[in-house]
């Protein structure tokens, strides 16, 4: 028992991080490096603007900042390490919400999007700094990190898996990272989506994982965690399993530098993408985040989120 005690902490951030995403440096066997290839999912940014717009119409009442106060209960909170730590989602539960808020139609610059949680990987890490800002004549989301890693997330009430959009945009790629590798997995950008599912079917292997996330954080992790990245080494389209857990999968929509600082726009299939990467029907989505981190391989990123829709 005394044994145990002493690692609780070191176990909460291992269930923390698996959590929602899987993403920082574990001890464990890599799963086998999967040989899968996704369909290439870039689209012009011009026609991509318009149905961003037709996004904007119907994602303003749900992204209503009085709504979304009422479901949080409390003010916006600024971006920052201690805002981080008071809301990391492995210990208090947010409150579901319907649609994702858009990042365009948040009020103000330099404060964190309203409806968006803040959630650290592991507390012993240094936070990635998030705000939002103009550039191009839009409302975006700023991402910072230097030897950082946290990301912000939307817990939704559980929403089919049906078509996610988005853009994004990076200064430069992590030229140290291979996501394939636990001690360099690293990216400027990611976006992910949680699924629900019966963990019952599962090996088991993971169901205790899944049972010591629970007990070290009181939270359930999700069944499943499909990621969208910006890689500096694999192709585009290449389905790469994370190298801690088999339950989170990563597709590499953008890769190297050559469209680098300039916006990059993406349709995504999520049912067909999930069954690309788990070889199964996916479950209901029980949130959306983003992250960018350079943690493990203790490099800087500076990159922007535009506005993330799910249809």
């Amino acid at each position: 028992m005394v044994l145990a005690m002493k690692f609780l902490p070191a176990l909460a951030g291992v269930a923390g991080m698996l959590l929602l995403a899987g993403c920082a440096s574990t001890a464990g066997s890599p799963p086998a490096e999967s040989a899968k290839m996704a369909v290439v999912s870039n689209v012009d940014c011009k026609t991509f603007g318009t149905k961003a717009g037709m996004m904007t119409a119907r994602g303003s009442a749900a992204a209503d900042p009085l709504e979304i106060a009422n479901l949080l209960g409390r003010p916006e909170q600024d971006a920052g390490g201690d805002a981080e730590a008071e809301a990391d989602p492995t210990v208090t539960a947010a409150p579901a919400l319907s649609h994702l808020p858009l990042f365009s139609t948040s009020e103000g610059a330099s404060r964190l999007p309203a409806g968006w949680q803040p959630w650290t990987v592991n507390r012993n890490k240094l936070p990635t700094q998030y705000s939002l800002t103009e550039v191009d004549q839009r409302l975006v989301l700023h991402a910072q990190a230097d030897s950082s890693a946290s990301g912000l997330y939307v817990p939704l009430a559980q929403r089919d898996a049906g078509t996610l959009r988005w853009m994004w945009k990076t200064r430069d790629i992590i030229r140290s990272a291979d996501n394939g590798m636990g001690q360099r997995e690293d990216a400027p950008l990611r976006i992910f989506v949680a699924f629900e599912g019966d963990r019952s079917t599962l090996p088991l292997r993971d169901q205790l994982m899944y049972e010591m996330a629970r007990i070290t954080t009181g939270r359930e992790m999700p069944y499943a965690t499909l990621m969208y990245i910006w890689g500096g080494r694999r192709p585009e389209g290449s389905v790469v399993n994370n190298p801690h857990t088999d339950r989170v999968r990563m597709i590499v929509v953008d890769s190297g530098t050559r469209h680098t600082n300039e916006w990059r726009c993406h349709e995504r299939d999520l049912r067909a993408d999930y069954r690309q990467a788990f070889g199964a029907d996916p479950g209901k989505v029980v949130a959306v985040g983003i992250m960018t981190d350079t943690d493990n391989t203790k490099s800087r990123a500076e990159s922007w989120y535009g506005d993330i829709a799910l249809d």
